[in-house]
């Protein structure tokens, strides 16, 4: 699985562009071939950001989506930040779920006691 994520700190009174802008691409996204998942995410810390992950389920495709005219609505979005952009691409070899989490707290529930 890959994972590409953007890290936008808009302009002053640029957020409700990105976020149009990032919306617009969501949904073909998600037609895309491949294609995973979509999301956007608002960060309302001391600096207001706003995060766009894709996941997909090979590489190819995301670089072929990262070639795309679709992509390049994206690469708009990253203009209007504030600051240089975070980009982060990742391979995730393999993924947990609960079972982690329950193998986790079952040997180390002896050890707490």
């Amino acid at each position: 699985m890959f994972l590409a994520m953007v890290k936008i700190s808009p302009s002053r009174g640029k957020q409700q562009e990105v976020l149009d802008i990032l919306l617009s691409v969501k949904g073909p996204m998600l037609a895309a071939s491949g294609s995973i998942e979509c999301s956007i995410y608002e960060e309302r810390d001391e600096e207001y950001a706003i995060i766009f992950m894709e996941k997909w389920h090979m590489r190819s495709e995301m670089i072929d989506h990262i070639g795309s005219a679709l992509y390049a609505r994206v690469l708009k979005a990253l203009e209007l930040s504030d600051r240089p952009p975070e980009i982060c691409f990742y391979e995730i070899a393999g993924t947990q779920g609960i079972e982690l989490i329950e193998n986790v707290r079952t040997s180390t529930a002896g050890i707490r006691r």
